[in-house]
């Protein structure tokens, strides 16, 4: 009698831990998705730990580094929240009433954007190092794509399964 009792406990823990894992794997999760322009994603970054990204460039003409804070909004769209610069001058992104601008010792920060973006989309000029940082990894664009290409960066909703599918097919992680 003990026997069939453990064979029936033993079952039920591998069937727990079997739905346990396959509702993980196939739990929709918000995903940074790089590719050229109608292509296939490059860079894939499951957003799991956090929903707030950089994108980070050189100033083509101060050539001095500027970082545009972004946060994953409803609907998958993009909020700018701030943009950190070191140098005011041709070109830095401020316009009057646009947020608020504060110079901390020589590091300007533009807070309260509040730009909202569908999906952003660049072309990679090498020289201003165009660069994607999640939870303080680097992705730096001109490691995946030439130089002169036009990317689109943009969120979708993907399954680990997906997630691990795009990654088989070339894209990184």
């Amino acid at each position: 009698m003990k026997t069939r009792k453990m064979q029936r406990f033993k079952i039920f823990i591998f069937s727990l831990l079997l739905s346990i894992l396959l509702a993980v794997f196939f739990i929709p999760l918000p995903t940074l998705l790089v590719s050229q322009q109608q292509g296939q994603p490059v860079i894939v970054v499951p957003m799991i730990f956090g929903k707030t990204f950089t994108y980070e460039y050189l100033h083509s003409v101060l050539k001095t580094p500027v970082q545009e804070n972004f946060l994953l909004a409803p609907g998958h769209s993009l909020l700018l929240t701030s943009t950190t610069f070191k140098s005011y001058g041709v070109g830095t992104p401020f316009l009057e009433g646009e947020g608020e601008l504060e110079n901390r010792n020589g590091l300007f920060i533009l807070k309260g954007q509040n730009r909202r973006f569908a999906q952003l989309d660049f072309g990679v000029v090498p020289f201003t190092e165009p660069t994607l940082i999640y939870r303080g990894e680097r992705y730096n664009f001109k490691d995946y794509f030439k130089a002169g290409s036009l990317i689109t960066l943009k969120v979708k909703t993907l399954t680990p399964a997906k997630v691990l599918a795009l990654y088989l097919e070339g894209g990184k992680t």
